[in-house]
């Protein structure tokens, strides 16, 4: 196997799992793909196409595995393979733009994602696939065989009876007197077995329906501690629900240290779904006080649709009330300070603007990044558009983004201006794009025949450069979708120019 091609796989799996840990935006994401088209562009120097072959759980080029992982839930190649695809082919003058549309799509997580019908909707020109349509193989798979074992149970439950000498025939008196409550209370407290703890939370519980006892409520709160140390929230939200029906009784007050909750920085990275679920419900009985110690416990999040629950439920718990974390917008940790803005976005508080405002020009671009997000949510489009001027590129994509998702017609001009300018041109493609994707939300006055201008240019010197500019108007034709719009790009398609040519026939195929 050539080194080269190892290399390659290895960038893609490096980079499938950055894009859906970080999303594609994330720079730790951008640090992984980049490179991995750099890669790519080499290879293409020495050789006009690139073909891997998908099997069940590993990727093959050449008839040999270069990628292999038997874990279905990180395994890139079995969900490929699950949904039809058997081979991927990249041939020379892959684009940068296409390749990130590409690994975009082959990151989704959900299941939900057909991943061969998304990439068929992109029509690419530079990457193929193979796909068939067949019912899910069945495996050949046995039950290895275990000589039967002929158990007499009547024996062995008589053996037990004798042993421990229980009289079988005796009566059970369900009322307990005080030294076998104390039996009880002392089994419960030391039991480990998650099997009995649900039978104690049930009978203590539907004791104290009948009769408030302090003792009761002493068991429950050790029950309690028991259920979070097992991470069995389902019972510690039923223990914690009996218990709140006492204006005296707290019994998450033992759980609000700093210590305690960045203790559950392995459970709300679990594989489980529904525990980490039950763990949000449970932390909704917790106080403004503990908001602090719960974004410092953000940081450790790795999924991201699992940090939004947990800002959501902080923003619930703090109603709208900002104070209980304000010291946390002053952290010298940006990761900190981070969430502490996210969460401050997601809140109808009046002042929020004034309290970001000392942040703007923060060292840190992600959090100006951030920033941008909480603003988007509070719809202060005029602050965003000072980020265009940001010294970060990742920061002016994320505020022309967020301009475009809000459509704010004012920076039509601006926009427009900037487009014309020759600097312009020295941009970044995924910029310029984003650029032109703004310019067709913010819907300004005369903006077809401003792009019909850039599309038709005549250029004596620099036509090579300028190409980029010709499609990227006619894509933003083709956004526009009217009937104008269809004329000039059908129009275009005509030329002899052949940018303008090129330009006007891919954004056609886009229509």
């Amino acid at each position: 196997m050539e080194k080269g091609v190892g290399d390659i796989i290895k960038s893609l799996v490096k980079t499938v799992k950055a894009i859906q840990m970080y999303g594609i935006h994330h720079p730790s994401a951008k640090n992984c793909y980049v490179p991995f088209y750099e890669k790519l562009t080499d290879f293409f120097r020495n050789d006009s196409e690139l073909n891997f072959h998908i099997e069940q759980f590993s990727i093959l080029h050449a008839d040999e595995i270069i990628y292999e992982e038997k874990e279905k839930e990180s395994s890139i190649a079995f969900r490929l393979f699950r949904d039809g695809i058997r081979n991927i082919n990249f041939t020379e003058g892959l684009e940068f733009d296409e390749l990130l549309l590409f690994l975009e799509t082959i990151s989704r997580i959900s299941r939900e994602q057909d991943i061969a019908l998304n990439l068929w909707e992109h029509d690419f020109t530079h990457i193929k696939f193979y796909v068939v349509e067949e019912a899910e193989q069945i495996l050949n798979y046995k039950i290895p065989e275990t000589p039967i074992q002929k158990i007499d149970y009547d024996a062995n439950i008589n053996r037990i009876i004798n042993k421990e000498k229980i009289d079988s025939k005796a009566s059970m008196d369900p009322n307990l007197g005080i030294e076998e409550f104390n039996n009880l209370k002392t089994e419960i407290s030391n039991a480990k077995k998650i099997s009995t703890i649900p039978l104690a939370v049930n009978t203590l519980i539907n004791i104290l329906k009948t009769k408030k006892s302090q003792e009761i409520i002493d068991s429950l709160i050790e029950l309690l501690t028991l259920c979070v140390d097992d991470n069995d929230f389902y019972n510690v939200r039923r223990i914690v629900h009996a218990l709140k029906q006492y204006s005296n009784v707290n019994p998450v007050a033992k759980f609000e240290d700093e210590t305690t909750i960045i203790g559950f920085k392995d459970m709300v990275n679990t594989s489980s779904k529904n525990i980490f679920d039950e763990f949000i419900s449970f932390i909704r009985f917790f106080s403004k006080e503990s908001i602090p110690h719960f974004i410092k416990l953000m940081v450790y999040v790795k999924r991201k649709n699992r940090l939004l629950s947990l800002r959501s439920r902080m923003v619930n718990i703090a109603q709208n009330d900002p104070i209980s974390f304000l010291d946390c917008l002053n952290s010298k940790d940006a990761s900190i300070l981070i969430n502490a803005i996210a969460l401050l976005g997601l809140m109808k508080y009046k002042d929020t603007l004034t309290l970001l405002q000392p942040l703007m020009f923060h060292s840190n671009p992600l959090v100006r990044i951030e920033i941008t997000t909480a603003l988007k949510n509070l719809g202060h489009a005029a602050t965003i558009a000072k980020f265009l001027d940001d010294g970060n590129n990742d920061a002016r994509i994320k505020a022309l983004q967020t301009l475009t998702e809000i459509r704010y017609p004012r920076i039509y001009d601006t926009l427009l201006q900037r487009i014309k300018s020759k600097g312009f041109r020295n941009l970044e493609f995924t910029e310029q794009k984003e650029y032109f994707n703004c310019l067709v939300a913010s819907d300004g006055k005369g903006i077809i025949k401003h792009l019909k201008k850039i599309l038709f240019k005549w250029l004596l010197f620099g036509r090579k450069k300028y190409s980029i500019m010709r499609k990227l108007a006619a894509i933003a034709l083709a956004n526009i979708s009217n009937t104008e719009t269809l004329e000039i790009l059908l129009h275009g398609a005509k030329k002899r120019n052949k940018d303008i040519k090129s330009a006007c026939e891919m954004a056609l195929k886009q229509k």
